[in-house]
């Protein structure tokens, strides 16, 4: 599903910080990004990486426990 916004809000960028972490979370690649306009791609991926940074912590203290 493929959104197309041109107007934004705080709300929506939130919206779409959310989401981009969620996928960071779960160690998902960043190009799955279903924004156009782009300030929320910018929001998306601000937290994707966020969130990518959090699962490979996880998976750094996973490795490091079953060591």
């Amino acid at each position: 599903m493929e959104l197309v916004e041109t107007h934004w809000d705080l709300q929506s960028l939130e919206k779409s910080y959310r989401r981009g972490f969620m996928v960071g979370m779960t160690g998902q690649a960043n190009d799955s990004c279903p924004y156009r306009a782009e300030v929320l791609v910018d929001a998306w991926e601000a937290g994707w990486q966020d969130g990518r940074e959090q699962f490979e912590k996880k998976q750094s203290a996973e490795h490091h426990q079953a060591n």
